[in-house]
C-alpha cells in the first residue's frame, strides 16, 4: 500500500489571469524600486549628522554614569513626614566607575520608592567625582560614614531595565514562535528588517535633513514589501494584501497632511520638538509629526489588508461558482468587523500611549473643548482620527482588487502538477506541521 504525504486541499485554489497577475506583479515590482531610489536618493546627510553629533551633552565634562547595587531603601524626607525614622538617605554600592566598590548615600524621591524598588536591586547613578568643582569631602579617602545625599558624588538617574527588557524581549518571541510557527520566526526576522531600516535610515536621514515624507514613505514602502513577502510568502495572494497596503500608505499620506496642516499641529507642545526647532533648524517638526502618522499605520494596513486578501481566496476556493460581484459584498461583510474591531484597537493603542499626559492635563483647570485641542492631546487625536480614516478606507480598496484579481467562475481548477510548480501557489507558507 503506498502512502502519499504532502499538503492537503480541500478546495482548489484560485487562478489568477495572466493579466491581473502581471499587473499585481507590475505594481510592486514599480513600488520597491521606487521605494530603493529613495532610500539611495536620500540617504543621510552625513555633514549634517556630524554636525549635531553630541550637539547637546548628555551632562557637564566629567560627569559619568554608573551602575549601583541598592544596599538601603527609603524615601528622602520632605520636611512634612511626621515619623522622621520612615524617611531619610538611601545607600548604594557603586559598581563600576572612580567609586567602585564604595557604598555612598544617595536620595530617593517618593515617587521613585514607590515604583517598588527594593535592596538588591541595580540603578543607575549620575558621578560627578570627575567634576572640576568636586567638593573635597567626596574623595575616595573620606570616610564614607560622614556623607550625607547632598555631599555625595552620586545622585539618582534612573533604574536599570536592561535585562529585565531583555528578558521580556525573549519571552515575546518565545510566545509567536511557539504559536505562529514558522510565520512567527518569519515575522521577528521582519521586525529586525524594519528596525534597521528604521536606525540606519530613517532616523538619520530625518535629523540630517532630507524631507520627512519622502524619506517615510520610502521606508514603509520597503518595510512593506519585505515584511508581507518574507511572513506570508510570496504569492498573488500577498501581492495583492501589499498593493491595498501601498494604496492605504498613500491614503494615509494625503489624510495626514490635510489633517495636520488643518489643524496647525506642530508639536509645541514636545519638549523634544522645542528641542529640534532649536537646535536642528533645517528639521521640520510639523513634517515629522505627519511622518509619524504614516509611520503608525503601517502596522494596521498589514492586517487589515493580509486579512481581507486571505479572507477572499478562501471565499473563492470554497464557493468557485462566485461571481466577482458576490466574492466583493461576502469580503465586504467580513471586513466590515474586521475595521471595527482593528480600529477600535488603533484609538485604544493610542489612548494608552497618551494615558499619563491625559491625566496629567486633567489638572489643569479648563473645558473639555480645550483639553481635547490642546497641543499635545491634539495631536494624538489627530494621530489616531487621521490613521482611523486611512485603515477604513484601504478595507474596500483591498476587497475590490482581490475581487477583480480572482478568475471568474469556471476558469480557477488547478491540476495537483499546476499547483506543486506555480511559484504563487496561494499559500506557500502553509504546511502540515
Amino acid at each position: 500500500m503506498s502512502h502519499q504525504h504532502g499538503r492537503v486541499r480541500t478546495a482548489p485554489a484560485p487562478r489568477v489571469s495572466t493579466a491581473a497577475r502581471a499587473t499585481i506583479v507590475t505594481t510592486v515590482i514599480l513600488a520597491t524600486l521606487a521605494a530603493l531610489f529613495g532610500v539611495v536618493h536620500w540617504w543621510p546627510n552625513e555633514e549634517n549628522l556630524d554636525s549635531v553629533s553630541g550637539l547637546i551633552p548628555l551632562a557637564v565634562d566629567g560627569m559619568e554614569i554608573v551602575h549601583g547595587e541598592l544596599v538601603r531603601v527609603q524615601p528622602a524626607c520632605t520636611g512634612t513626614e511626621e515619623d522622621e525614622t520612615s524617611c531619610g538617605d538611601s545607600s548604594v554600592r557603586i559598581l563600576d566607575g572612580t567609586n567602585a566598590g564604595r557604598v555612598l548615600p544617595v536620595s530617593l524621591a517618593v515617587n521613585v520608592v514607590d515604583t517598588g524598588l527594593q535592596s538588591g536591586d541595580t540603578v543607575l547613578l549620575w558621578d560627578s567625582s570627575g567634576t572640576d568643582n568636586l567638593n573635597t569631602s567626596t574623595d575616595s579617602s573620606t570616610d564614607d560614614s560622614t556623607l550625607t545625599a547632598s555631599t555625595s558624588p552620586v545622585t539618582f538617574y534612573g533604574y536599570d531595565r536592561g535585562s529585565a527588557m531583555i528578558w521580556l524581549a525573549i519571552l515575546f518571541a518565545l510566545a509567536v514562535i511557539l504559536v505562529a510557527w514558522r510565520r512567527g520566526l518569519m515575522a521577528l526576522i521582519s521586525l529586525g528588517f524594519a528596525g534597521v531600516v528604521v536606525v540606519f535610515f530613517l532616523l538619520p536621514s530625518l535629523v540630517s535633513g532630507q524631507p520627512a515624507i519622502p524619506v517615510t514613505l520610502a521606508a514603509s514602502t520597503l518595510i512593506l514589501v519585505v515584511i508581507l513577502y518574507l511572513t506570508h510568502g510570496f504569492s498573488m495572494r500577498t501581492s495583492v494584501a501589499l498593493v491595498g497596503a501601498l494604496i492605504g500608505l498613500a491614503l494615509s499620506t494625503g489624510i495626514s497632511w490635510l489633517s495636520v496642516i488643518g489643524t496647525r499641529i506642530g508639536g509645541l507642545g514636545e519638549e523634544a520638538a522645542g528641542l529640534l526647532s532649536f537646535n536642528v533648524s533645517w528639521v521640520s517638526v510639523q513634517h515629522l509629526v505627519i511622518a509619524s502618522v504614516i509611520l503608525a499605520g503601517i502596522g494596521t494596513l498589514n492586517d487589515v489588508t493580509v486579512t481581507q486578501a486571505s479572507a477572499l481566496w478562501e471565499l473563492r476556493a470554497a464557493s468557485p461558482q462566485l461571481t466577482r460581484w458576490e466574492l466583493f459584498r461576502s469580503g465586504m461583510r467580513i471586513g466590515r468587523d474586521h475595521v471595527a474591531s482593528t480600529v477600535y484597537t488603533l484609538l485604544f493603542a493610542y489612548l494608552g500611549t497618551a494615558l499619563v499626559l491625559l491625566v496629567a492635563v486633567q489638572l489643569y483647570g479648563s473645558t473639555f473643548e480645550n483639553f481635547i485641542t490642546a497641543d499635545d492631546v491634539a495631536e494624538e487625536v489627530v494621530r489616531a482620527l487621521a490613521g482611523g480614516i486611512a485603515l477604513a478606507l484601504a478595507m474596500p480598496v483591498t476587497t475590490a482588487i482581490g475581487a477583480v484579481i480572482v478568475a471568474e467562475r469556471g476558469h480557477d481548477e488547478y491540476t495537483p502538477a499546476h499547483i506543486a510548480n506555480d511559484p504563487w501557489q496561494d499559500d506557500p507558507w502553509q504546511k502540515d506541521d
